[in-house]
């Protein structure tokens, strides 16, 4: 027997099929698909879309270009646009059932306030219902938001990767005479990892593997090669931190380095780049974006005097491109802030301290990445209810180093990746290729997603043809974005010229997922039990698939939908690199785990 009720808010007119039909929404709030008596609770529409606007910050123009494509296919427009005919024709396949779920999510859209919805879209791609969505425009807004993620991963800002903006000036007063050998810039961070210029100063002990340089090699033990690697403390390729040396970031011509420090107080600072044998004489001065540090106060209260804060509590970030000519080794540099302080006699130009960088040749490689296995470390609560029944979607596109893309790739034939009667304690196999490709690329951008969905055989199908029918959409929305991404305002190439063109991969992965999340969270009652963004470039491939570099340090970051996603570096052989990553979500009680394998193929 099932139970069917309407959610309150809708008008039964429009919301609810005829009685006869017996698909009207029943009992998760903002629901458009109904849920069987006897299946595991669904979270609420209002507790997705919570969880959203607390961990996205970037509106999703996918969605609204999605959403308001569907809002003009059921007022009956024609469509206006190549984009629009291929939409509607594969809105037109669906049955008059899941018609009504595209309607009912539809309603779910204009009932939100418009603060959440300009929150969660791009409002510039929900027009009034007589104009479709400008091409032009949509392309335009994609390059934005991917921008806008770009600044968000280098500078922990969304507006800086287009739109710089200096730090304070914090230039302590000139003192003829006075001998003071504290860089007055100071480079605190290299792509997130300390310095031995780092102040407060550290103790050897504090840094962390990941920071200090490392030899690694191959042994032959019981029969099977492993890696094994050293600290390094002699013949340092770069700074000595006294007892180990600082590590020297591998970056590849062309590419981009983010740079934290203090005092990165002018938007017309440069980078000098010098060799490691002459660090005095300038090989190339690049120039830099800037992202000040807005938050952390210029002074603060010491014995009743106003002191300057010039340790690396403040975070000026920026961000310089390796010339792509750049002969391979290892190269000095430092940030040339001008002197734009009321205290000149520090000279023109304030210099930072000298780190060290490693040029490699840009890798022509290719690799494969794949599933292994699916564990169910805790399934979804209350057990006591059943089983969960699984259903995973992978999307993954390359990014080629011209900035344009492949086709998008989506294992299992595009087909959800489906686990029945899955319980705490089971491993299951997933043996899945989720990317590869022929060509050099500069990176990858893989979106995953996974729900609980439970209920009846006909609303588990309704579910999965919705998403089926989205995705569909969804995929030849990206295509057209990822084509123009290049000549949409010069956003791409901006980026690029500051060597951010390795986030590109992550940001297009987080895009997805958003425009994914705001369908999924306005009509399903399918719950998200695993999300995650893989957004690797070719140079993260090549280090973790290498036995020259050491294993990556654990790490955690929190998805759009909160959840959280620790990942486990499992071991390397020559050539392949596995990890675990554990998705913990605390609504669901649940902890599923995947075990991903990463693979130099040539």
């Amino acid at each position: 027997m099932n139970i069917y009720n309407c959610a309150p808010q809708r008008s039964p007119d429009t919301a609810c099929p005829p009685p006869e039909d017996h698909t009207c929404p029943p009992g998760v709030p903002g629901a458009c698909v109904p849920v069987s008596l006897g299946g595991k609770p669904k979270q609420s529409r209002r507790n997705k879309l919570d969880k959203l606007l607390a961990n996205n910050r970037v509106p999703s123009a996918l969605g609204a270009s999605l959403f308001h494509m569907a809002r003009r296919y059921l007022a009956g427009k024609t469509p206006a646009n190549a984009l629009e005919e291929r939409g509607f024709a594969t809105l037109r396949s669906l049955p008059k059932e899941l018609k009504r779920v595209l309607s009912c999510a539809s309603e779910s859209l204009d009932s939100l306030s418009s603060g959440e919805r300009n929150r969660l879209f791009d409002a510039s791609l929900l027009p009034a219902i007589e104009q479709p969505v400008d091409l032009a425009q949509l392309a335009t807004a994609f390059a934005q938001e991917i921008a806008a993620r770009v600044g968000i991963q280098a500078f922990d800002d969304a507006a800086c990767a287009t739109n710089e903006h200096a730090g304070r000036v914090r230039v302590r007063p000139f003192v003829p005479g006075e001998e003071n050998f504290d860089p007055l810039v100071r480079i605190c961070r290299v792509n997130g990892l300390r310095t031995s210029s780092f102040t407060p100063p550290l103790a050897l002990g504090d840094y962390t593997p990941a920071e200090v340089q490392q030899r690694c090699r191959v042994i032959l033990e019981g029969g099977e090669l492993r890696q094994v690697c050293d600290v390094q403390a002699v013949d340092c390729p770069g700074n000595d931190l006294s007892g180990a040396c600082q590590r020297v970031l591998e970056i590849e011509a062309g590419q981009g380095v983010v740079v934290e420090g203090v005092n990165f107080s002018s938007v017309d600072a440069t980078v000098r780049i010098a060799t490691r044998a002459a660090p005095e004489t300038v090989l190339r001065e690049v120039p830099a974006q800037l992202c000040g540090d807005d938050e952390t106060p210029l002074t603060e209260r010491i014995q009743e005097q106003d002191r300057l804060i010039l340790d690396c509590r403040v975070h000026d970030r920026l961000t310089f491109q390796v010339p792509g000519d750049l002969a391979p080794g290892v190269y000095s540099f430092q940030v040339a802030v001008p002197n734009v302080s009321p205290f000149p006699g520090h000279g023109p130009v304030l210099l930072s301290n000298v780190e060290y960088i490693s040029v490699a040749t840009p890798s022509s490689a290719r690799f494969e990445i794949k599933s292994e296995t699916l564990f169910a470390r805790a399934e979804t609560s209350p057990a006591s209810f059943g089983s969960d029944e699984v259903g995973i979607r992978i999307l993954a596109v390359p990014l080629f180093p011209d900035l344009s893309s492949g086709d998008a790739q989506l294992p299992n034939g595009g087909a959800a990746i489906r686990f029945t009667d899955v319980d705490s304690g089971e491993t299951r196999a997933m043996d899945h290729v989720l990317f590869s490709h022929q060509q050099p690329i500069a990176g990858v951008a893989l979106s995953i997603r996974g729900f609980e969905i439970d209920g009846e055989e006909a609303f588990e199908k309704q579910i999965e043809n919705t998403l089926d029918v989205f995705i569909s959409i969804l995929k030849n929305q990206l295509a057209f974005v990822l084509d123009h991404l290049k000549e949409a305002g010069g956003i791409a190439s901006k980026l690029a010229s500051y060597g951010l063109q390795g986030l590109i991969a992550g940001a297009i992965a987080a895009a997805v997922v958003v425009a994914i999340d705001v369908f999924v969270a306005l009509w399903a009652p399918a719950d998200p039990i695993i999300e995650d963004m893989i957004g690797p470039s070719t140079q993260d491939l090549v280090e973790l698939t290498s036995m020259n570099f050491a294993l990556p340090a654990a790490s955690e970051h929190v998805t759009p939908q909160g959840i959280k996603v620790k990942v486990t570096p499992l071991g390397k052989i020559a050539g392949q690199y596995r990890e675990r990553r554990e998705y913990i979500s605390d609504d669901e009680d649940s902890r599923y785990e995947i075990v991903f394998r990463y693979t130099r193929l040539a």
